[in-house]
């Protein structure tokens, strides 16, 4: 079983040891915080309001990962930045795969957004291969896009609307003898109907 929950000071210790351990195959995509100083910052950016995290944990107390929701933008954009990067531990096992789709679904249906982007290194293949097979398209490429360990690097964008992230939740048929073209989904205490691609809430 994973475990999303929001990142505590009571976290430290065991976040700091992860990511010491994962530092091979973080760099050069990124640097996650592997000092007390660095763990204490990234705790207080986790309490913004444009900001919410995540570590999503197994059944052994064992960090698989974690994500970054940023730069939150409500409104008629309800669009934000999705950052991950997964444990050493846990590399290779599926476990990033289904811990996104958790978060996900807190993306799209707790924070009620309509579209997330994942901007990632052309040569991050893993990253790009976690990010396709949760349904993200690729939209475009980011010529120096952000800097990272002093360089400015390019990106692909890839991005997720909640139309194509519910449409991925549908029965791989439609119920026998109902309507083929409109598809009640229920998610929690929350009902979709998602017609022609098209959702009514």
């Amino acid at each position: 079983m994973i475990a999303l929950r929001a990142p505590s000071a009571q976290d430290e210790t065991v976040f700091i040891s992860t990511m010491k351990n994962s530092r091979d195959i973080h760099f050069p995509f990124i640097t996650a915080p592997c000092t007390s100083e660095e763990f204490q910052a990234y705790l207080n950016k986790s309490k913004q309001e444009s900001e919410q995290y995540y570590i999503a944990w197994n059944n052994n107390q064992q960090i698989i990962g974690v994500f970054n929701i940023s730069g939150m933008i409500r409104g008629s954009f309800k669009s934000a930045y999705l950052g991950y990067y997964v444990s050493a531990e846990c590399l290779g096992k599926g476990l990033m795969s289904q811990a996104l789709k958790l978060v996900l679904k807190e993306i799209f249906t707790t924070l009620e957004l309509h579209r997330i982007e994942a901007n990632i290194q052309p040569t991050n293949t893993a990253s790009i291969q976690l990010a396709t097979k949760n349904g993200f398209i690729k939209e475009g490429f980011s010529p120096r896009y952000l800097k990272i360990n002093g360089i400015w690097q390019d990106h692909f964008r890839f991005a997720l609307t909640f139309e194509d992230w519910l449409a991925r939740q549908l029965p791989s048929s439609p119920p026998k003898g109902e309507d083929q073209t409109t598809y009640p989904i229920v998610i929690e205490n929350q009902t979709f109907a998602l017609r022609s691609q098209k959702r009514s809430l």
